[in-house]
Parts: C-alpha cells; sequence; structure tokens
C-alpha cells in the first residue's frame, strides 16, 4: 500500500497508543484535527483493520504464553490451519522460512492448561513436529 509520509507518522502513533484524540495527534503531526479526521477514514479504508484493547499485564496475572514452532506435511496444510484457527487459545499464525512451517503464540490462563494445549496441537493430524519456547516476560508488544 503506498501512503504518504504523515500517513506512516500517524500510523506509528497510532501503534504507540491507538487512544489518542485526534486533537493529541493533531498538535504531535502538526496538523489540523479535521485534516487527522480525514486522514483515518482513509487509512481505516486502505491498512487499519481493526482497534482493539490491550489488557494491563496485572490483569493477566495468570497469563501463561508460548511461542511454538511447528513442522507440518505440506499435504495437512489448510486442515492444521483450521484447526489451529478453531483453538481460541491459539492468538497468531505465521509461516515462516526456514527449516519450521509455522510459528504460533498461545495463550492460556495457567501452565496446566498451556500443557494441554500443546499436547492438542502436538496430536494435530500432519503435524511432524512442535517445538515450544515460554514466554517469562515480556519487555514490549506493539501487537494487539
Amino acid at each position: 500500500m503506498d501512503l504518504q509520509k504523515s500517513e506512516k507518522k500517524l500510523l506509528d502513533l497510532l501503534k504507540i497508543n491507538s487512544r489518542m484524540s485526534a486533537a493529541e495527534l493533531g498538535r504531535k503531526l502538526n496538523l489540523a484535527r479535521s485534516t487527522i479526521h480525514m486522514m483515518l477514514g482513509r487509512l481505516e479504508e486502505k491498512v487499519v483493520d481493526c482497534y482493539t484493547v490491550k489488557l494491563k499485564s496485572q490483569a493477566l496475572e495468570n497469563d501463561a504464553r508460548c511461542y511454538v514452532t511447528i513442522t507440518r506435511d505440506p499435504k495437512k496444510t489448510a486442515q492444521i490451519e483450521q484447526a489451529l484457527y478453531n483453538m481460541a487459545e491459539v492468538d497468531c499464525l505465521a509461516t515462516v522460512a526456514g527449516s519450521i512451517d509455522f510459528m504460533i503464540l498461545v495463550r492460556t490462563d495457567n501452565n496446566h492448561q498451556m500443557d494441554t494445549v500443546l499436547t492438542n496441537i502436538a496430536m494435530l493430524d500432519g503435524v511432524i513436529n512442535t517445538e515450544s519456547h515460554i514466554i517469562l516476560s515480556s519487555k514490549f508488544n506493539r501487537i494487539p
């Protein structure tokens, strides 16, 4: 998508804090509030899919998160993708280059649930191998 320099700067500010008012965004970009509203409308048509809620870490005291790499049978790709999509605990699925095929982010309430989910993923038809990487702490996260 071909974006103007000011649109890119606006997106950068929204990635940091999407709750900033149009007036505040305008002050930071030296643009009128009406211009910000117009730019937001264009961005929502072009590139912004949604605005979302990011919970404070204190609200997620028992939160267990894990990156999981998956090697799969290529013939079972669509089936595995659908199964992972249907698991509420899987927040993100990405295909990656290299010796693995998928990387997913799994979020559960506790480690016991994480163990169950990881077992279910490993047992999916077409999954050849998984490797889990438990997240100990997050330094920052701009992904909603």
